[in-house]
C-alpha cells in the first residue's frame, strides 16, 4: 500500500481494486449494496451508498471568509424570507457549499482536466443537499479511472483546506462506473429503444441519474413493451414512470360528457372552450388566477391550444371542459400543448331560459367578430336576467373589457 501526502496530511491509498462486503455507511449502516470499485484505488469509507476513494483532512479550525459568506447568507433577507426554502443553519450551510468548496473543485477540474467538458468522459460531478432528501450535504465528484490527474487535484484542495478557504468536510471523492459521456450515452440509447413503441399524443421524457440509472417517464408503455426496453440493457436498471392516464388506445374513448347536460347552477369550473379546428382547440379558464401579491396579473386567464383529433365530431365553442394534457405546454399566450382527455361538464341554463350556457357565448363571439380577428375571447361573467330575458356577458378581448347582451331567444 502507497501512501501519498500532499500539504499537511492528505491521503490517497492506493491498492487493489473491488470493496469488501459489508462495508460500514457513514449515513446508513452495513450494507451490501455498494457499486464495485473498480478503480485500482481503495475503498476508505462508504458514504451516502458510494464507495470514497479519496480524502481531505481538515487541518485547521478556522475559516473566517467562508465564515463572513456564511454570515452573510443568513442575514441576507431573500434568506430570511424563506425564497431558498425553511431558513436553518443546514440551508445556510449548504448554499455557502455552493458558493465557496463548489467552484474551488470545479474551477481546479477545469484548470487539471481542461475545460470546455474536459471531465466529462472522466467522472461526474454534482450537488446533494439533505435539505432536498439526500442523506450527505455537499459537492460530490465521481472518477472512472483515477490517476495522477486526481492526486494534483485533491493535493490542492487540500491547500485551499490547509489555508482556511474550504472545508474538507462537504468535498467528497467516490468510484463511480458511470461518467458524463456515459451517461448521456445511455440516454440516447433508451429513447432510441422506446421511441419505437412511441404513440401520438403519447408524453416521454428520459433522465439517467448520477448513478447511471434511467426513469423513463410516459403514458403509453405497455408491460410488455417496458420488459423489451429493459432486456435490451441487462447491465443497466431502467425504471418507467406512468404520467397521468395512459394515451387511449385505437377504439377507446377520449372524451366523457357528462349524465346530466344541463345544471340549473352557475360556476366557473374548468375552461371554456373558444375556437374549434380540425385538431386543434384553444381554451381559456373560466375563472382568474390572482398574480397581484407576486407582481403579476390580478386577473389573468391560463389560455392553451391543445392538438386533439376529430375536435368538431366531439366538442363545440362555449362548452365548459376539463382538459388532461399529454407532455409538456409551451410557454406562450395562449400557451401550447397536446390534450389526452377531455371531460365535457354540464352547461348552465338556468329555470326559465331557452339558450344555454355554449350557445350564449357563441353568440357573443359572433356579436364580436370584428374585435376577435386578431385575438380571441375570454369569459369573464355571464348573468340571465329573467325579467328581460336577456344575457348580460362580460368578456374580454386583449386588455379590453366589453360588456354585451345577448337576448335569451
Amino acid at each position: 500500500m502507497k501512501r501519498f501526502i500532499a500539504g499537511l496530511s492528505l491521503a490517497l491509498i492506493v491498492a487493489g481494486c473491488g470493496t469488501e462486503e459489508n462495508i460500514e455507511d457513514r449515513n446508513q449502516g452495513t450494507t451490501t449494496n455498494v457499486a464495485v470499485n473498480d478503480s485500482g484505488w481503495e475503498t476508505l469509507e462508504v458514504v451516502s451508498n458510494r464507495p470514497i476513494i479519496a480524502e481531505l483532512e481538515q487541518t485547521v479550525s478556522e475559516t473566517p471568509e467562508r465564515d463572513h459568506i456564511l454570515d452573510e447568507i443568513k442575514n441576507g433577507d431573500d434568506f430570511k424570507q424563506g425564497l431558498f426554502g425553511e431558513p436553518s443553519d443546514e440551508l445556510a450551510e449548504e448554499m455557502t457549499v455552493q458558493q465557496v468548496e463548489g467552484p474551488a473543485v470545479v474551477s481546479l477540474i477545469d484548470k487539471i482536466y481542461g475545460g470546455n467538458g474536459g471531465f466529462d468522459d472522466e467522472g461526474v460531478i454534482f450537488f446533494e443537499n439533505k435539505t432536498r432528501g439526500a442523506e450527505q450535504s455537499g459537492i460530490w465528484v465521481g472518477v472512472k479511472k483515477p490517476d495522477e490527474r486526481l492526486t494534483e487535484l485533491m493535493s490542492e484542495l487540500q491547500s485551499q483546506v490547509d489555508a482556511g478557504k474550504i472545508k474538507a468536510e462537504f468535498i467528497y471523492v467516490y468510484y463511480t462506473p458511470f461518467t458524463e459521456l456515459d451517461n448521456r450515452q445511455f440516454t440516447n440509447e433508451v429513447v432510441a429503444a422506446t421511441k419505437k413503441y412511441f404513440e401520438k399524443r403519447g408524453s416521454l421524457s428520459v433522465g439517467v441519474n448520477t448513478k447511471g440509472v434511467a426513469t423513463v417517464s410516459h403514458n403509453f408503455l405497455t408491460k410488455e413493451q417496458q420488459e423489451d426496453i429493459q432486456s435490451q440493457f441487462p447491465d443497466r436498471t431502467v425504471i418507467f414512470e406512468q404520467e397521468g392516464r395512459m394515451i387511449p388506445k385505437e377504439g377507446e374513448a377520449d372524451t366523457t360528457y357528462p349524465t346530466e347536460a344541463y345544471t340549473t347552477e352557475y360556476n366557473q369550473e374548468g375552461s371554456y372552450v373558444i375556437t374549434v379546428g380540425e385538431e386543434s382547440m384553444l381554451v381559456v379558464d373560466a375563472s382568474p388566477e390572482d398574480y397581484g401579491d407576486s407582481g403579476g396579473e390580478n386577473e389573468y386567464y391560463s389560455a392553451i391550444r391543445y392538438s386533439f383529433p376529430d375536435v368538431l365530431e366531439k366538442l363545440k365553442v362555449g362548452q365548459r371542459v376539463k382538459v388532461e394534457a399529454s407532455g409538456p405546454i409551451m410557454e406562450s399566450y395562449p400557451a401550447q400543448g397536446t390534450a389526452s382527455y377531455v371531460e365535457v361538464l354540464p352547461e348552465y341554463k338556468p329555470e326559465g331560459a331557452s339558450l344555454s350556457e355554449s350557445q350564449v357565448i357563441s353568440k357573443t363571439i359572433a356579436m364580436l367578430e370584428d374585435e376577435l380577428k386578431q385575438s380571441f375571447l375570454i369569459v369573464r361573467k355571464l348573468a340571465f336576467n329573467a325579467d328581460e330575458r336577456v344575457w348580460d356577458v362580460s368578456v374580454r378581448i386583449n386588455e379590453e373589457e366589453i360588456d354585451v347582451e345577448v337576448k335569451d331567444q
